[in-house]
């Protein structure tokens, strides 16, 4: 008894360590997941599906503070795919209402494989919306069409800008009510030729521009045109600029001087070598040309970027070759982050990549405060019943930042891809 009491007493003083408890941090109210469970990582490189036929489409809300068993965890099935450019589910800040792109449809039964898994897919059309006032029970509320094989979604506070690949509806505008039933619906004027579509798209901070990216390559931005504070058209702004060879990914930095492209180099998961991240400079009065600032090398196979809040911080998450067929060489292995320092200038300074297990990585986000990240996780080089989930990281903010993975993760259904926080 003495023993133990002499122990009890060496912890409190700290002269003894006391053990570890795992938790997550994450300074948020919650976070929101998509997950595809229509076939492997490794179906985006050599097109067999290898379908979990127990794995469905899902959409997961995760409530902080995160505790152990399902309490918190919520999940409804909502169709939804990897294939895109993580830019499929939009959530407002204030949270209540998910909004998701249905672009691409579960394959008949009995199919194993495509020649071309990004353009034979069954093409989706549908947009969703999703309760998520209850983080424990999120729930399928309707969908509606928005145009065939919509690419990108994004919010505004209650409006939407959604781009898709048919004619006439390349770019949609939407205005919500409180329950996500749209009050307005426009199809707006996008200024590209037939052959041309828009493959990502950005509300600017201030909700008076959007940027674009587009398949042929090309970056631009419009300007929204608004008559008594209702959004009324968009106008093109200059001539859109060639960026990289496959630019995907796009955001604004917090302040709106800047816009960050994601160049892959390849077709999703197919990429063999470092991509880049370019900064392009648009003219926000269309008096002059945009132009390339700078751009940066980031992994292999990069997914997105997320900056922190304040803007001094951004981050990029990349798969490598964590996707291709297990039997390969460099399957499974290689996801990591690359942290950044941001300038006054807008520049990204390189600090360091930080490693960690997990399959085809493609969404990352920051919490409220800039603590912490939450990254998806497609699945596991686990055989039997696999799963995805969301990874967690801390921040060490200053002069000296850094990343350190957290010891908890939370398990979601098979497919994780898209991550969106309820701050």
């Amino acid at each position: 008894m003495k023993k133990i009491a002499l122990f009890a007493g060496l912890v409190a003083m700290g002269t003894v360590p006391a053990v570890a408890q795992s938790t997550i941090n994450f300074n948020a109210k919650g976070i929101v997941v998509l997950s595809d469970g229509d076939m492997e990582a490794s179906a985006l490189v050599d097109g067999k599906l290898l379908t979990d036929i127990a794995a469905k489409d899902q959409l997961t809300t995760i409530k902080f503070p995160a505790v152990r068993g399902t309490k918190g965890v919520g999940s409804t099935i909502i169709s939804n795919s990897a294939i895109g450019n993580t830019k499929t589910m939009a959530v407002p800040a204030f949270g209540r209402l998910a909004f998701v792109l249905e672009n691409k449809l579960r394959p008949a039964d009995g199919t194993v494989e495509y020649k071309d898994v990004l353009n034979e897919f069954p093409i989706g059309e549908k947009l969703y919306v999703v309760d998520i006032i209850n983080l424990a029970e999120p729930k399928a509320k309707f969908g509606f069409p928005v145009g065939k094989n919509p690419t990108s979604i994004d919010i505004n506070k209650n409006e939407l800008i959604i781009s898709t690949e048919e004619a006439g509806k390349q770019l949609v505008f939407i205005e919500t009510a409180a329950d996500g039933k749209p009050t307005r619906f426009l199809n707006l004027p996008a200024a590209i030729d037939s052959t041309t579509t828009i493959v990502d798209l950005t509300w600017h901070p201030s909700g008076d521009f959007i940027g674009f990216t587009l398949n042929n390559g090309e970056v631009g931005i419009y300007k929204v045109m608004r008559e008594a504070g209702k959004l009324k058209n968009v106008d093109l702004l200059g001539k859109p600029v060639k960026v990289g060879t496959k630019p995907t990914f796009g955001t604004f930095s917090p302040d709106g001087k800047h816009y960050y492209i994601l160049d892959s180099k390849a077709d999703q998961g197919k990429g063999v070598e470092a991509g880049e991240l370019f900064v392009v400079d648009f003219s926000m009065d269309g008096s002059a040309e945009h132009k390339i600032a700078t751009q940066v090398p980031v992994g292999v196979n990069p997914g997105s970027v997320a900056f922190s809040p304040d803007g001094s911080l951004m981050v990029a998450v990349n798969a490598a070759k964590s996707g291709v067929q297990w039997t390969e060489a460099g399957s499974g292995v290689g996801s990591s982050l690359t942290l950044y320092k941001i300038g006054e200038d807008g520049v990204p300074a390189k600090v360091a990549d930080y490693p960690f297990e997990g399959i085809y990585p493609r969404s990352v986000a920051f919490d409220k405060d800039g603590s912490n990240l939450a990254v998806t996780v497609f699945e596991y080089l686990e055989f039997g019943t696999g799963n995805g989930a969301v990874e967690f990281f801390t921040v060490t903010k200053g002069d000296a930042p850094a990343l350190k993975k957290q010891d908890a993760k939370v398990s979601l259904g098979k497919g994780a891809h898209t991550v969106r926080v309820i701050p």
